[in-house]
């Protein structure tokens, strides 16, 4: 936060107000780091000289570095309203509204305003700041160089201008944005990594070999933290993602007050089972995890969702809202007034769904709110703080023998740990010209994002191009610059731009429709495919793996196992590729690979929701079992599972 005490002197001429004393003490107690103690100054000042602006602002400054984030948004508002003219009044204001979540707040309080003459670079920067976190991204960009254009050097302005690069798709600017803020002081080990990922988003190799090596050179030095999910994208071990995570957590939650402890609730009542997430809407989470949501046994469980992403109104927000007991919308709570909410509530297992992707609030787990807190679906690794008792997984992707390299109890399901919903609509299968491809020739194809993409990979995919003639490969469209320069990329390698086939963003229906036109999907590594290899078996397309040592490279073999094809899991890379060109030349076993996938797909595991939510219930009171024994939490091997 901004240092008030500094920046908001008073004139000299100004007779002393009432509070003057307590103010000057709040000053010194803050500039000794006695927050608390400054807290309760300023707050005299303010009861003795209530029109003061600086009063407010001040008790503002002292309200959020003691953790009372709503208070502060509106002692900063006050203080804002006293002195409307007053550049740093505005700032604070912002800032503190941001803080507390209430960036609709932050845009009434600046968005009318014309800023053209507004010198201070952390107005729009907050500005930028609220609008971003709003989905708003063109206009955040504009406030951030607004920004930037007052102070060149601002290191935040820079990171948070490559960020919303990020959400444009405007992924190598993104990167040179990062780059300029190690430049001007920024923290090189995240910045290389977010770098690095850009790199990746884009598919500019030439430029992860610059960044990669330098990022894991720091990492094993232990020179910093990264941001733990863009590691999982690099081909690293689970110890260094177990490292990365446990520098995050340690670095960003150390120091934060818990709510007061609380026991289990006492009884024999139904569990509380309480969901958390950002993606309670159109997005791949709900898609896994609505019928799972439908099926739960409301005479054993209570369930409910605390959703802090936004309300798109769509029929998967709809269908969530129905599928729950309780649905709570927290987005515009501080992360403390939505842990008192959900603690109010008896949530007896917190479910986080986000894990350190984007738009995660983890702060609200760090707050203690739940006696039980699980890592679950949204984050394919430890995530490294002790406020999570629990990650779900499953004998393949989380055997016990990886155990060491969690900071989470692993509790297994049977099976697979990724929840389907087996009522998803297929749409009608598209003639092949509807989707861009070939009347003719085979169909390799991979619809993971291209950061999922190496250089490793794609050599061994325009090596089956060159081996099995009129055959193309069909790829998502996420932005320009991949396909760009994934086309490059091709042609350097021998292979025409029309055998490359680009697929646009569809609403899920008629993605999963078109889906049928592939012949085979190949999956990618280190991240394998997760969402996108269900989506594929669902919709009837064979999908051959390689699995990896850590869960993010795992998921696709757990889904094969599940749907009982473990032969379309390879041991190593020759033998990917080996399986695949084989299969490509082989129609009729690839046609009886079709039709066991048909029918596993009705009977198997891996799209029994029904099951996957009994095995999930059973878990959870394995959990809430001991911890209302007063027992810590331990590994909860799957029943009769081998751990692969």
């Amino acid at each position: 936060m901004q240092g008030l005490a500094r920046s908001m002197r008073r004139a000299s001429h100004r007779p002393a107000p009432a509070g003057e004393a307590d103010y000057r003490q709040g000053l010194a107690d803050g500039n000794d780091g006695r927050w608390q103690d400054a807290l309760r100054s300023f707050e005299r000042a303010v009861a003795r000289s209530p029109s003061d602006s600086v009063f407010w602002l001040n008790l503002a400054h002292a309200q959020m570095r003691c953790g009372h984030y709503d208070d502060g948004a509106q002692s900063a508002q006050r203080g804002a309203k006293l002195a409307p003219q007053s550049e740093p009044a505005l700032a604070v204001a912002a800032e503190c509204l941001n803080a507390a979540h209430r960036q609709t707040e932050t845009v009434a309080l600046l968005g009318d305003r014309d800023l053209a003459n507004v010198r201070d670079y952390h107005v729009h920067f907050e500005l930028g700041q609220a609008l971003h976190h709003l989905g708003r991204f063109q206009e955040a960009a504009d406030r951030y160089l607004a920004g930037l254009s007052r102070k060149p050097d601002h290191m935040a302005g820079h990171v948070q201008l490559g960020n919303v690069f990020n959400r444009l798709q405007l992924h190598e600017e993104s990167r040179e944005c990062y780059k300029t803020a190690i430049a001007v002081g920024g923290d090189a080990v995240q910045l290389l990594s977010g770098m690095a990922f850009e790199d990746l988003h884009a598919c500019r190799w030439d430029h992860l070999a610059e960044d990669l090596p330098e990022l894991m050179r720091l990492i094993d030095e232990g020179a910093g933290y990264s941001q733990p999910f863009q590691l999982l994208a690099q081909p690293s071990t689970r110890a260094q993602q177990h490292g990365a995570a446990r520098r995050y957590a340690d670095a960003i939650f150390t120091g934060l007050d818990p709510l007061p402890s609380c026991p289990p609730r006492a009884g024999t009542g139904r569990i509380r089972l309480g969901y958390l997430s950002s993606d309670l809407h159109e997005h791949a989470t709900a898609y896994l995890l609505t019928q799972i949501l439908e099926h739960h046994d409301r005479s054993r469980f209570e369930v409910s969702a605390y959703s802090y992403g936004a309300d798109d109104a769509s029929p998967a927000r709809r269908r969530i809202e129905n599928a729950v007991d309780h649905f709570v919308d927290v987005r515009e709570m501080s992360d403390r007034a939505a842990a008192e909410r959900i603690r109010a509530d008896g949530v007896d297992i917190l479910l986080d769904l986000k894990g350190y992707t984007l738009g995660a609030r983890n702060g609200i787990l760090a707050l203690r709110p739940s006696p039980i807190q699980v890592n679950y679906l949204g984050f394919p690794g430890t995530l490294g703080a002790p406020f999570y008792d629990y990650i779900v997984g499953d004998p393949t992707v989380t055997p016990l023998a990886h155990a060491a390299d969690y900071s989470e109890k692993i509790a297994q399901m049977p099976m697979c740990y990724q929840p389907n919903d087996r009522s998803r609509a297929i749409g009608s299968r598209p003639q092949r010209s509807e989707c861009g491809l070939p009347e003719y020739g085979f169909v390799f194809c991979s619809f993971n994002s291209p950061y999922k993409i190496t250089a490793e990979v794609f050599d061994a995919w325009c090596r089956l191009l060159r081996q099995v003639d009129g055959s193309v490969l069909w790829l998502y469209e996420t932005n320009s610059q991949a396909r760009r320069n994934l086309t490059r990329e091709a042609l350097a390698r021998g292979i025409a731009t029309e055998r490359i086939i680009w697929g646009e963003q569809l609403h899920q229906t008629r993605h999963l429709a078109r889906l049928q036109l592939a012949d085979l999907v190949l999956d990618t590594r280190p991240v394998c495919a997760h969402t996108t290899a269900s989506d594929a078996l669902w919709a009837g397309v064979p999908v051959i793996t390689c699995p990896g040592d850590t869960f993010v490279s795992r998921v696709a073999a757990s889904l094969l196992q599940a749907i009982d094809l473990p032969e379309l899991i390879a041991t190593d890379a020759a033998h990917y590729e080996s399986l695949a060109l084989s299969l490509a030349r082989d129609p009729q076993r690839l046609a009886d690979l079709k039709a066991r996938l048909a029918l596993n797909r009705e009977s198997c595991a891996l799209f029994d929701s029904v099951g996957y939510t009994r095995d999930l219930e059973a878990l959870f009171a394995r959990m809430h079992e001991r911890c209302a024994a007063g027992h810590e939490p331990e590994h909860l091997a799957a029943p009769g599972a081998a751990n692969l």
